[in-house]
């Protein structure tokens, strides 16, 4: 099963690459261009649409009358939790791009600073090497959240991925490493490393805090940060769900989703290098350290690096399996490791021929 998984990440390379799934973003160009701060901007925004979504999941029920009868009449659904989850998900955390992605992008209320991949630290990354960056040049804006840099595409970290990790922890009733586990596992095979050739660990910061979120929705489990037993934005008053508390991002935003402090990995020393090339400093002393002291995971420590093995599909498997009491053989193992390698090898190849083929036009 972890195999075809594995497999199945691989062939979704190409599919992911023509549909733009993964972006980027930038801190280290263009960086003397100051922004204003959407923090408030943002803020409503988001507490609107968890109005709207608990407006909805109030909504009455149409229910069809008994057979003998004609017509339906309206039913309360009274606190549906499956419903409001439904609600806010539909508001808050389309996949592919967010919501609040896509408005901080597009919002001309919102100041950013846009660095084109032109002129970014990824600009001589050949296709091959980056299929879903360079053939797309998708590059999230930077905007200032909590007094803190961050790309937009953080925000769809934040709802989207925050909810997957939501469920596959069963509400935070599970084990947390299957969530933190699934954010690794993204960021090595189909929204990092094998098509961006970037492992971002921002990314990672952005979707932990948004479990924090989606777990504050309801507030039936403590914090997974603080353990502190949290009050909720929403609860069941009269039979309806009420908005009790409004959103903030003040709990959750910090240096660790700023990709200069909490620096990025790439795939290989070949991007890593490409990548130095354009002012790339990281600014590790910032990192909030004691903040996510039992979650190291979240942090890179060390700066900008080549993915190490621990990180590869073939490593992160073996404890995707271990999480789900499951065994996987030594030759599965192998046999993912051997794809990873036969296709960086095929990339390495192309990109030196598409390098050469460069050169001999200059």
């Amino acid at each position: 099963m972890i195999l075809r998984l594995i497999l199945t990440s691989f062939l979704l390379i190409p599919l992911l690459t023509a549909k733009s799934y993964s972006a980027e973003v930038d801190h280290f160009s263009l960086s003397h261009i100051d922004i204003q701060d959407s923090t408030q901007l943002i803020e409503t925004e988001i507490n609107r649409l968890m109005v709207v979504a608990v407006d909805r999941a109030n909504q009455p029920i149409k229910k069809v009358m008994p057979k003998h009868s004609s017509g339906r009449f309206p039913k309360r659904p009274g606190c549906n939790e499956t419903r409001l989850y439904k609600q806010l998900k539909w508001q808050l955390a389309r996949p592919v791009v967010g919501q609040l992605e896509t408005f901080a992008e597009e919002s001309e209320y919102i100041s950013k600073r846009r660095v084109p991949f032109l002129k970014s630290i990824y600009q001589d990354f050949f296709w091959q090497e980056s299929p879903s960056l360079v053939l797309s040049q998708r590059m999230a804006a930077i905007i200032k959240v909590n007094s803190i840099e961050i790309g937009t595409d953080k925000l769809g970290h934040f709802f989207t991925e925050g909810l997957s990790y939501f469920d596959l922890t069963n509400k935070l009733t599970s084990d947390i490493n299957l969530g933190l586990h699934f954010g690794r596992w993204t960021e090595s095979l189909y929204f990092g490393a094998q098509t961006t050739g970037v492992y971002s660990y921002a990314d990672l910061a952005a979707n932990f805090n948004g479990l924090r979120y989606w777990n504050k929705i309801l507030a039936k489990q403590p914090d997974p940060l603080t353990h502190n037993i949290m009050t909720p934005y929403v609860a069941c008053q009269d039979k309806k769900w009420v908005v009790v508390e409004e959103f903030s991002f003040q709990p959750y935003v910090d240096h660790a989703w700023n990709e200069q402090i909490n620096c990025s990995l790439y795939r290989n020393q070949q991007l890593l290098n490409k990548a130095k090339r354009h002012q790339l400093s990281c600014l590790v002393k910032k990192l909030p350290t004691q903040k996510y002291s039992e979650l190291p995971s979240l942090l890179n420590t060390k700066g900008a690096d080549v993915l190490p093995i621990e990180l590869q599909p073939e490593n992160l498997a073996q404890e995707k399996a271990e999480l789900e009491k499951t065994s996987l053989s030594e030759q599965t193992t192998q046999r993912i490791k051997d794809i990873r390698i036969a296709l960086e090898e095929w990339r390495a190849n192309a990109a030196k021929k598409a390098a050469l083929k460069l050169n001999l036009a200059n």
